[in-house]
């Protein structure tokens, strides 16, 4: 029977491990690189942290709305006036007998030409 010698297995077992040192050193350069590099990599977690960046604030406004949409609802309840106010400038009613007179809104481009004519009048003056 031959004699198996520890020497042998010994430097079986470092060169094994060796082996699976540098292979595992290869592998995570590799993922390194494609990480860092590909499309799906830092790029991609950077603008999925910019979107929830932007999906927070838009989150705030939209508490800060439904706050003041409820505190407008608890006002309406409990008022008259509220009631009276809505009625009267969101839908255009009015009390029996009462004339209403409803004026055209001016828009910017009717406002600024009004304060040209005006701004010309005063420099004739």
């Amino acid at each position: 029977m031959p004699a198996v010698s520890t020497h042998d297995s010994r430097r079986a077992t470092q060169v094994t491990l060796r082996v699976v040192v540098l292979l595992s050193a290869v592998l995570s350069a590799v993922f390194l690189i494609s990480f860092f590099f590909s499309d799906r990599g830092i790029a991609e977690l950077h603008q999925a942290r910019t979107r929830v960046s932007d999906l927070r604030r838009d989150i705030a406004r939209l508490e800060a709305d439904n706050a003041r949409l409820r505190a407008e609802i608890e006002s309406v309840k409990r008022s008259t006036y509220a009631v009276e106010r809505i009625a009267r400038e969101d839908l255009g009613m009015s009390r029996k007998g009462e004339v209403v007179y409803m004026l055209p809104k001016a828009d910017a481009s009717s406002r600024a030409a009004s304060a040209a004519r005006t701004a010309v009048g005063a420099s004739r003056d």
